[in-house]
């Protein structure tokens, strides 16, 4: 009975593992856990979803410095509706190579407002990133 044990907690782990690696390979995916990182306040989750590959290296410091002050004032934007009650994808497009993406995303609040979004995401080393303004 234990080595069947083993093989059980073996497969959930091999299985929670592809699901994980399915969900990263949609651009979808990536504007979700930006915004589900954002109202918690968890500004690497946040910044592991952008893209700093057009940044030169002597603007790095301030590039990420800029994303950890967006990822503030979201989450205090966030705070000050009621908390993220979700995220609905209105709309995404992969362009014909398959490097770039449009997701359009409308952000709802628990107090019931909601707040449309538009994000341009490329794709790198097979993870979608959401391109800096």
């Amino acid at each position: 009975m234990f080595p069947s044990r083993i093989f059980s907690a073996f497969f959930m782990a091999v299985f929670a593992l592809a699901l994980t690696a399915c969900s990263s390979g949609k651009p979808e995916s990536t504007v979700e856990t930006f915004y589900e990182a954002a109202a918690k306040g968890d500004v690497e989750k946040a910044t592991e979803q952008i893209s700093f590959s057009s940044v030169p290296a002597a603007q790095m410091m301030a590039a990420k410095g800029k994303v950890q002050m967006i990822v503030g004032e979201m989450q205090a934007r966030i705070q000050a509706n009621d908390g993220l009650d979700s995220v609905e994808i209105l709309e995404s497009k992969i362009n014909e190579e398959g490097k770039l993406a449009t997701v359009r995303s409308k952000v709802k609040f628990k107090n019931g407002k909601e707040q449309t979004e538009n994000h341009r995401l490329i794709k790198e080393d097979d993870s979608w990133k959401i391109l800096l303004k």
